[in-house]
């Protein structure tokens, strides 16, 4: 609270006071299993390198019905369908640095077929510095193993991800492992990921059917295991597989084959959940490292200090550790542009709310925490965006996010800018009072700091 010699002394402000009309009490924090989490983030994944949407997805579906068909232990199979969802989740830690420098965006390098040897990845990129390019999108193996670790997943999910880019031939990377020495996990994912790429190359599912069977044995005994590919063959005989393959059920058909072992419900997943995915993208921006766990932590201290019950306070820093979640669809070279942004680049930018909300509406009990996300960018006075909302009519959970998200970027470096003092942060807070801060909620936050 602030108090002002020329006004009486205000009451801490309740959620009544503050608050748009609501059409019931935010629920409390759900907890979640770690299949239905995976399932959900792995769309932020896709827009990270480019890929259609629901790529992790069909991925995941792919790779585990061949791990039935291969009859693996219980042990193998979690790793097979947990690496198939998350396979590329090292992509924006190894590939948001050279991208930036290099000028190139992710799904340049990332969006071809999976399986290049280093030397067709060389000899495909144009520009100088080639060889560090390819040796950082190599890295996003073993990056993506430490963040499976990181998100307490099955260790046979760690070995699925550290080696879905080895080839059976040996040309591989990033061990050149060539054959059974190649962990089964990740052998199953590459054939997996290898059939998906080619499938969603095809104009629709008769011609993918059609043409599929010549393409993937094309890679069988060079990229690929020969004994997966025919087995996949098999199972892509079956009408069962391609209506699978393409239902627009494929999530909720997903949380039916989910591994045994992931039937315990947890809220602390789901915030280790958040707290990965808020450094995986605040990665992308390079200057943003850091920025979503400080909007948390300025978002709690709000929440609480205008009395917000705590299950509602809870639900406020869940929302503030992925409210930049949809920057992963933005290319890194845009998100740290010293320059004024083009048109086009704008567009990109501004889709983020709305990509955070595509990610997160699905998962059981988010869809306050969605909607709270993709409001983050309203303004009081009507300029911001996606809806141009005014006053009261943004939720007072998104105008909160909104105060701490501007003080996390001022007191942060910028590529434009050294990070502000506490003092000039505070003074700037004051100064977007009404316009693009929320008046109230900025008093109450500057005394916080």
């Amino acid at each position: 609270m602030v108090s002002d010699s020329s006004s009486p002394r205000r009451p801490v402000l309740t959620l009544d006071d503050l608050a748009a009309p609501l059409s019931r009490r935010p629920e409390r924090l759900h907890a979640l299993t770690s299949s239905e989490l995976a399932i959900a983030f792995s769309q932020a994944l896709d827009i990270a390198e480019g890929k259609p949407m629901g790529h992790a997805q069909r991925v995941c579906y792919i790779a585990t019905l061949l791990a039935d068909a291969i009859a693996l232990e219980q042990p193998q199979r979690a790793g097979v369908y947990f690496g198939g969802l998350l396979h590329d989740i090292g992509v924006t830690l190894a590939a948001s640095d050279i991208c930036r420098v290099a000028g190139v965006d992710e799904d340049a390098l990332f969006g071809p077929s999976p399986l290049r040897s280093p030397e067709e990845l060389r000899s495909e990129l144009v520009f100088a510095d080639a060889t560090a390019v390819a040796d950082a999108m190599h890295q996003h193996c073993s990056l993506g193993a430490s963040t499976i670790d990181a998100l307490e997943l099955p260790e046979e999910a760690k070995h699925a991800v550290a080696g879905h880019h080895e080839r059976w031939d040996g040309r591989g990377f990033p061990s050149g492992t060539s054959g059974d020495d190649i962990a089964i996990e990740a052998r199953v994912v590459a054939v997996a990921d290898m059939a998906e790429v080619i499938i969603a190359c095809e104009t629709n599912a008769l011609a993918a059917r059609r043409r599929f069977p010549a393409q993937i044995e094309r890679h069988a005994g060079a990229s690929l295991e020969p004994s997966l590919v025919r087995k996949l063959l098999e199972l892509a005989r079956s009408d069962e597989f391609w209506l699978g393959l393409y239902s627009e059920d494929l999530p909720e058909m997903l949380q039916a084959m989910r591994p045994l072992v992931d039937a315990r419900k947890s809220k602390k997943r789901v915030l280790r959940f958040a707290e990965v995915f808020a450094d995986i993208a605040d990665a992308k921006g390079g200057h943003t490292v850091g920025h979503s766990r400080r909007t948390a932590d300025g978002a709690e201290k709000l929440a609480n200090a205008i009395e917000l019950d705590p299950g509602h306070v809870e639900m406020i820093r869940i929302a503030a550790l992925l409210h930049d979640v949809g920057l992963l669809g933005v290319p890194a070279r845009i998100m740290s542009k010293p320059d004024i942004l083009s048109v086009s680049e704008m567009q990109l930018m501004r889709q983020h709310p709305s990509n955070s909300e595509m990610v997160l509406t699905p998962l059981a009990g988010f869809e306050e925490i969605a909607f709270w996300i993709s409001r983050h960018h309203e303004r009081p006075d009507g300029r911001g965006y996606p809806d141009m909302l005014t006053g009261d009519e943004i939720p007072l959970e998104s105008r909160i996010l909104s105060v701490a998200d501007v003080h996390s970027a001022l007191v942060a470096e910028r590529p434009h800018r050294g990070a502000l003092s506490a003092k000039d942060a505070k003074q700037i807070l004051l100064g977007a009072a009404g316009t693009q801060l929320d008046p109230e909620l900025v008093r109450q936050f500057v005394a916080l700091i």
